[in-house]
């Protein structure tokens, strides 16, 4: 069997989008990718169908739990348009060459605050404090390929290079 066997992340750092200093001192949860459906059913269908709507996704919510409260929580609360740049390196091991390799994944978010959980004050403990950004923007890089975008403003949704959106924003005028 060829190929790399995935094991584990190694690092990530999160970066305010457009700067070279990072200041992730926490954990990431990154949005659910859950597509809108639509309900078919009619003359020559057996039941229903419940189909995707290329392009279209629930809310997204990305979450960033920290170590301490911080500066950060702030600037990330507010109502304004906010752009981050997380990067990753994977741990796989390449069954070809009976070796270990890093792959590198990164993924630039744009959005909102959507809230803030200052967590709890506990003597020796973290505070788990954790922001909420509603994600209207998300691309996700592997080795540098783009793999994954979805722009919700602009009529976009990539995969894999396939534009799911073209004809739509054709269709409106975007194109």
């Amino acid at each position: 069997m060829a190929g790399n066997i995935p094991i584990k992340l190694e690092g990530v750092a999160l970066y305010i989008e457009g700067s070279d200093n990072d200041f992730a001192t926490g954990d990431i949860t990154l949005p659910s990718l859950t597509p809108l459906t639509s309900t078919v059913s009619g003359a020559g269908i057996l039941g229903e169908l419940d189909l995707p709507s290329p392009g279209h996704y629930s809310s997204m919510e990305l979450g960033i739990t920290w170590r301490t409260i911080n500066k950060y929580v702030f600037e990330l609360a507010g109502s304004q348009m906010k752009g981050l740049e997380i990067r990753g390196a994977f741990n796989e091991f390449d069954n070809t060459r009976s070796a270990f390799v890093t792959r590198a994944i990164k993924i630039v978010v744009r959005g909102v605050g959507k809230g803030v959980d200052l967590g709890t004050l506990a003597v020796n403990a973290a505070t788990d404090t954790t922001n909420t950004i509603e994600a209207t923007y998300l691309k996700i890089f592997i080795d540098g390929a783009s793999v994954f975008e979805l722009d919700k403003l602009n009529y976009i949704s990539r995969i894999n290079g396939k534009d799911d959106m073209f004809d739509v924003r054709k269709a409106l005028g975007k194109a």
